[in-house]
């Protein structure tokens, strides 16, 4: 493992409503080097949260201090109520940070007196970053079993899984070489998926070059979903969402449309979705999933 140096520096602890509603439903997590999501309690998602704010690292001990601080704050507000022991709470979040590192969510150092440390992994993303979640009304938690707080994570098999929709611009014809170009696309798209795994995929959009920067054109929008929806219909597999997207996203950077690809998550039941994006406007999808799915990250 790696050392850093101690630091004894007071956490910034920042408690509010919001912070509350965010973390009370829990997080899903989406995880780009192992291709795969996880669901977070809603104890869990403020313990996620709260290293969120300190990208250095925390030992365990800061963990659960800043939980206990974090505990105090919102059951003063009125609107949850957390009472565990200090004991108990130190012991399950140890285990809880141990889970999390192990599935490579999270990664451990250690300073130069043998304290572990914890830090969230590169590449990954969560629900609770920066995003209101809209929650019903305020429910009391009652004191939680040894082995509740904070849980293991549900483990989901597929990240971005879900079919890539079907274009309703019928009346654009593409042409037989953009088609073409379309399904070469996809193509080389689910080799990269296939043997060199989701990471690469999401570097490869991430360093496509836009030509020719220009503002977006409407029109050459609707021609690239038409071409890549048209190729889906000759592609012996059925396209997911996250292929068609960065199909999409590439084919219009190459035309000169600075697209962006969306990746997120809805919270329950936890899966994860994508989507090309130029300017706010959703391309290749409806405009109402951005209010359906957490967004995770834009590439």
């Amino acid at each position: 493992m790696m050392q850093i140096p101690t630091s004894s520096a007071p956490l910034p602890v920042h408690v509010h409503t919001e912070k509350a509603k965010r973390h009370k439903d829990g997080s899903v997590l989406l995880s780009i080097a192992d291709d795969r999501i996880c669901k977070l309690n809603g104890v869990g998602a403020l313990t996620w949260m709260i290293l969120e704010e300190n990208p250095e690292g925390l030992s365990v001990d800061e963990v659960v201090r800043a939980l206990r601080e974090q505990f105090e704050a919102i059951n003063s507000e009125g609107e949850l109520r957390y009472d565990v022991s200090p004991e108990q709470l130190r012991q399950d979040t140890a285990r809880f940070l141990k889970s999390l590192t192990g599935m490579n969510l999270l990664e451990a150092m250690t300073d130069s007196r043998g304290q572990e440390f914890y830090y969230i992994k590169e590449g990954v993303s969560g629900t609770t970053s920066g995003t209101v979640v809209a929650v019903a009304a305020a429910e009391t938690i009652s004191p939680p079993a040894p082995d509740e707080v904070p849980p293991a994570p549900i483990e989901t098999s597929q990240t971005i899984g879900a079919t890539a929709p079907v274009s309703a611009d019928e009346d654009i014809k593409p042409l037989k070489r953009e088609t073409f170009t379309a399904f070469m696309g996809l193509f080389a798209f689910d080799l990269l998926l296939k043997f060199r795994g989701f990471q690469s995929l999401i570097k490869r959009v991430e360093s496509w070059p836009t030509a020719e920067l220009r503002v977006k054109d409407s029109d050459v929008c609707k021609r690239v979903r038409a071409m890549v929806d048209r190729a889906q219909i000759y592609y012996p597999k059925k396209a997911m969402c996250l292929q068609h997207s960065a199909v999409v996203t590439c084919l219009l950077r190459r035309r000169g449309v600075p697209a962006e690809m969306v990746l997120a998550a809805q919270e329950f039941p936890p899966k994860g979705h994508a989507w090309a994006e130029v300017e706010g406007e959703v391309i290749n999808d409806n405009q109402r999933v951005k209010a359906r799915y957490v967004e995770l990250r834009r590439i």
